[in-house]
């Protein structure tokens, strides 16, 4: 999450944008998406300058085809929008009703010296299943980074009634593991943070509602099981885990205070369903009921993977865009709303590699 510092990982900004621009794509930084309208032919594209005092100057761009690929949560949030405003009349109710949270949780344990350093070495190297729907990475943080220490706090369960008093009781119990929460010195040499992912079917969903000075995301209870609001196999893990180091056991500030668990994962908002009734985009990640339109994002994502999802996420674009036709080329897929067919990926034609272009592209 902070990087790699030997530049030995794919990254958005180090890697694919790079290799997008050599093989002739343009990428205008700077560029938020504030609009988006039908043309007769294709789709106009509204941006402005996300850091202008005064709004800035919007910009416009025409296409025919349109990818949204702005996370989960900047996708479905932007489409929430347009839906607002008329733009998308025909867009599928589903849409921001299937929330992924991974069903997760972060805890973690902190040890009370340095005489092991927990921040040395790869971020993650290790997981394993818990039970049958729990998989558990530990995860460090390279030496300085203590900042994320103030997101945690004392490991508090969960139950009925108000979590804050719940949390209070556990100040009053624990004094001492309370206020050496409160340092984040060193935090990163002597903390280990536990990723707790679950594959279990809960979701949330998301609405858009306007206030006096600007809209609002709003979540509420979404399809399947009540989301939990704390994960008793993460608690144990957290203990086990500061036995082992002499220590504290963690929880994020969230849900020990509010008894709302924190995600590092947030996934769906607009899934691929095989009717409009099941889902916002069709199986080849076209947005149902407007053609030109595709999510190509962690936002089709329709269940929570308990895994890191990004790898899952690669492959459902690679796969997407494996059946878009080359230019000038029948399409392959069957049309928008139709059954799903499985079909044979579209070889590309020789693509134009501009000279002093990387050997993956000239290979």
């Amino acid at each position: 999450m902070v990087g790699c510092r030997f530049n030995a990982k794919n990254t958005l900004d180090k890697s694919y944008l790079y290799l997008a621009e050599q093989a002739g794509a343009t990428v205008m930084p700077d560029s938020r998406v504030v609009d988006l309208s039908e043309l007769e032919e294709g789709w106009k594209v509204s941006v402005a300058n996300p850091g202008a005092w005064f709004g800035g100057r919007n910009r416009h761009f025409r296409a025919r085809q349109v990818i949204f690929s702005a996370g989960a949560l900047g996708t479905t949030k932007l489409l929430l929008g347009l839906r607002e405003k008329g733009r998308l009349p025909s867009m599928s109710d589903r849409l921001g009703d299937i929330v992924r949270t991974n069903s997760e949780a972060i805890v973690g344990a902190v040890a009370g010296g340095t005489e092991t350093d927990y921040s040395a070495g790869v971020a993650i190297t290790s997981s394993f299943q818990a039970d049958e729907h729990t998989r558990i990475e530990p995860v460090r943080y390279p030496k300085g980074s203590n900042s994320m220490g103030l997101l945690s706090s004392i490991l508090v369960e969960g139950g009925e009634g108000p979590q804050p008093i719940r949390f209070i009781k556990r100040v009053f119990a624990a004094p001492r593991a309370f206020f050496r929460s409160l340092s984040v010195r060193r935090w990163a040499e002597r903390g280990i943070i536990l990723l707790v992912m679950q594959s279990i079917d809960n979701s949330i969903r998301l609405t858009m509602s306007k206030g006096w000075f600007r809209t609002r995301i709003r979540s509420a209870q979404g399809h399947g099981e009540p989301s939990p609001r704390w994960l008793p196999v993460a608690h144990e893990t957290a203990r086990l885990a500061a036995k082992e180091m002499d220590g504290d056991p963690m929880g994020s500030l969230n849900e020990s205070l509010l008894g709302i668990p924190v995600t590092a994962h947030l996934i769906g908002g607009a899934v691929i369903g095989a009717t409009p009734a099941d889902g916002v985009v069709d199986p080849y990640h076209r947005v149902y009921g407007h053609p030109g339109l595709h999510v190509v994002d962690g936002a089709a994502v329709p269940a929570n993977l308990g895994a890191n999802p990004s790898l899952s996420i690669t492959a459902l674009a690679e796969r997407a865009l494996s059946f878009w036709p080359n230019r000038g080329d029948a399409d392959p897929r069957p049309p928008l709303g139709d059954a799903y067919q499985p079909l044979a990926a579209v070889a590309p034609n020789d693509p134009v590699v501009p000279e002093g272009a990387p050997a993956e592209l000239r290979s």
